[in-house]
Order: structure tokens, then C-alpha cells, then sequence
């Protein structure tokens, strides 16, 4: 265990409860102790950036799910629902992850340019009409429509079916819902989206396209279809949601300041893509990951006595919470555009870091770009206040009515 019993120390439930607001707790967790194991949750939460780091790279901690019953194999039966979490290459630590981590990585860097050229074209095509109508909804008329057709842009998928792109956004909330540990009650939308992607790469199958699952294909980087499809699902639904959740949090932060934001972004190229990365840091649209020791791992020396991780026992690194750890980042709760160097983990860190970082990175700087270029003024609409998403991991505002002009 770690230190004495601190019942002022909050634990799991606390910040999972305070996720609107959850940085007054985290600071309050990480000046009494950055590695702490939780009782009541049965699991160490890790809030110091020093030690998120340093955990996300050593492979004595694993995202093996099978490492939550002590590595102990699965019953050979599973359902489709089970094998849609279990089976996505961010829970695995094998060749199948590593290979598919590639294939993202390639496919990314060979596209870049290509398609940050059409992102520009489809921000501005959402933005063009919205000030004459002098209000907009932040995330349903654009973050939600921006971050899905990019993705379906990246997967080959046609995005001028509305019925088809209403349908993939309500099955990838789910799936990202029930991947990122929150039960949606919509759980039949996992199989839809399942069956939607099979169709997909028998398709690719038939008739290559230069898209990431013909990709995928082409390497052989899965053992099968089944296994192929279930991380199209998974990788759709992440580049879709944290984007999502990066602009309909990160863009309200503009708004007390809209037109300084405005001046300085015209005024200093490159302003934009730092912008981005202090966006990133301070929202962490995936505020924490779970990892499980495979061994007894002693952390004592560092951290002092009472720390020692036992194998199977689960680890929560709040990347939220590391992003704005103030020995790592000088006033950390403060936007600060020209912050040099930016070493946040929001697309975490070590071998499992976010293969479609560069695609994400690029979205949300066009996304600022041409928001702040497209609207004079932008704010909330007092009249309509912003609903949040319940998802206490990846949740952020579902709705954000606007005034604009």
C-alpha cells in the first residue's frame, strides 16, 4: 500500500464525480501523494506527471485486459460486445498492436498533405454559412460534423449519406463509451457498427482503395476479418471523439478574449499550431488510462516507503491530472499560447501513444484557424446553456449554443 490512510486524499469515486471541474481535487491529490492506491476503488491513481510518464513507458505495466484477473486466459466463448473491447489493439502489447500502430503511423505521414488541404475545405464549408444566421451549436453543427467526416475521410467512407453519418456517430459514441470503461444502455449500436465495418472491408477486400483499411489489408498486419474489423471500429470511433471533445472544450476557453485570440493568431504564423498543442494540454480530451502491473513493481525508492504496485493490480494515470502538474508546467491552470517546451500526454506517451496524433493535430489547428478567421465574435448563447456528455472519461460537452457574428 501506499502511505498512511489519508481520508482527506481523493479517491477514484471523487474524481470520477467531479469530471466538469475535477482540477481542484487533483491538486489536492497530488500534493499529498502522486502515486496513491485507492481502497475503496482497489486501484492507485497516478496524478504527478513525472510518474504518468515514466509508467506509460515501462513494460512491466501492461494494457493487457487479461492482466485484470491476473493474467489468467479467458473462457474460450465470448460475445461480439466482450471481443469489440478486448480484442482492440490499444489493449494488446503483441505484434498485432505494434504492426497496427505502424500501418497508422505510414498511412498518416503519406496522406498529411493531402488531406490537411480538403480538412481546410470542410471547416470552411461548415463555418461559411453560420454568421449570417448569427448563432451556431459549437459541437453539433461543427466540431461532431468536422471530427466524423474526417475520420470517415480517412476509412474511405462516403460522407454524403446524413442518415449513414447520424447512425456511425450515435454507434461510435457507444463504442467509445463502453471502450473508455462507461456502459452505454445503447449497447446493440456496438454490433451495428461491427456489421457496418464488415461490409467495409469485404468491400476493400474485393477492391482496393487507397484508404486506411485497404491499408490495413494490404500489410496483413491482422490475423483475420474479425479481428480487422473490430479495430477499424475502434479507431474510428477514437479519431472521432477525442477531436470532438478537443473542440467543443478547448474553443470555449477563447471566448472571453475572442478577438485578442483573433489578432494574434493573424498577426504570428505558427501561433495556431502552439494554440493547438496548450489546448491539448489543458483539456486532455482522454482524461485517464488504466494499466496493470505484470509483476511485483516496487516504486519505493522514488516515491518513498508504502509503494509497491503488486502484480495484477490496476493503475489509473490521469493524463488531465499530469497535464497540468505544476512542477512540469509554470501556472499550469492558464492558457498560455507561446508555452515552450510543451511536454503534455495527451496523446499519451511511450509505446502505446496515439498513432493518429499528427491527423489530430492538424484538424484542431485548421479548426482554430478558420474559427477564428470565420467569426468576428464568438461566445456562449445565455439563453441555451451547454449540456455535458455523462461519460466521466471521454464526455465532454455534447451541445454548446453560441452567439456569433
Amino acid at each position: 500500500m501506499s502511505k498512511l490512510y489519508d481520508p482527506d486524499r481523493p479517491g477514484m469515486a471523487a474524481l470520477l464525480g467531479a469530471y466538469q471541474a475535477p482540477h481542484a481535487l487533483y491538486d489536492q491529490a497530488r500534493a499529498r501523494d502522486g502515486v496513491a492506491f485507492d481502497a475503496a476503488g482497489n486501484c492507485w491513481l497516478v496524478t504527478d506527471h513525472r510518474a504518468v510518464r515514466s509508467i506509460l513507458e515501462d513494460r512491466r505495466f501492461t494494457s493487457d485486459l487479461r492482466f485484470a484477473s491476473g493474467g489468467r486466459a479467458r473462457p474460450a466463448r465470448q460475445s461480439f460486445i466482450q471481443d469489440a473491447v478486448e480484442k482492440q489493439i490499444i489493449f494488446s502489447d503483441g505484434a498485432d498492436h505494434h504492426g497496427a500502430q505502424r500501418v497508422i503511423l505510414q498511412e498518416s505521414s503519406r496522406k498529411m498533405q493531402e488531406l490537411a488541404g480538403w480538412i481546410r475545405e470542410l471547416a470552411t464549408g461548415l463555418l461559411q454559412p453560420l454568421p449570417a444566421r448569427g448563432e451556431l451549436d459549437l459541437v453539433t453543427d461543427f466540431a461532431l460534423p468536422y471530427a466524423l467526416r474526417t475520420v470517415c475521410r480517412v476509412f474511405g467512407i462516403p460522407a454524403d449519406d446524413s442518415g449513414l453519418l447520424a447512425e456511425l456517430a450515435r454507434w461510435s459514441n457507444t463504442h467509445a463509451d463502453l471502450t473508455s470503461g462507461y456502459l452505454n444502455i445503447h449497447i446493440k449500436e456496438i454490433a451495428q457498427l461491427g456489421d457496418y465495418f464488415r461490409q467495409i472491408v469485404a468491400a476493400r477486400r474485393a477492391s482496393p482503395s487507397d484508404d486506411l483499411v485497404s491499408a490495413f489489408l494490404e500489410a496483413g498486419t491482422f490475423a483475420d476479418d474479425e479481428h480487422l474489423v473490430i479495430n477499424c471500429m475502434g479507431a474510428f470511433a477514437a479519431g472521432r471523439v477525442t477531436t470532438q471533445k478537443l473542440i467543443g472544450d478547448g474553443v470555449p476557453m477563447l471566448f472571453p478574449e475572442w478577438g485578442a485570440w483573433r489578432e494574434m493568431v493573424a498577426a504570428n504564423p505558427g501561433a495556431s499550431r502552439r494554440l493547438a498543442e496548450e489546448l491539448l494540454r489543458v483539456v486532455t480530451p482522454t482524461r485517464y488510462l488504466g494499466r496493470h502491473a505484470t509483476e511485483d513493481v516496487d516504486l519505493s525508492g522514488e516515491w518513498g516507503p508504502g509503494h509497491l504496485i503488486r502484480a495484477g493490480q490496476r493503475v489509473i494515470l490521469f493524463l488531465e491530472a499530469a497535464n497540468r502538474d505544476p512542477a512540469r508546467f509554470p501556472d499550469p491552470h492558464e492558457l498560455k499560447w507561446e508555452r515552450q517546451p510543451n511536454p503534455h500526454l495527451a496523446f499519451g506517451h511511450g509505446p502505446h501513444r496515439c498513432p493518429g496524433a499528427s491527423i489530430a493535430r492538424a484538424e484542431i489547428q485548421i479548426a482554430l484557424e478558420t474559427l477564428l478567421a470565420t467569426f468576428e465574435t464568438l461566445g456562449p448563447n445565455p439563453s441555451a446553456p451547454p449540456v455535458w456528455d455523462p461519460n466521466p472519461n471521454l464526455g465532454g460537452h455534447r451541445s454548446y449554443p453560441c452567439l456569433c457574428s
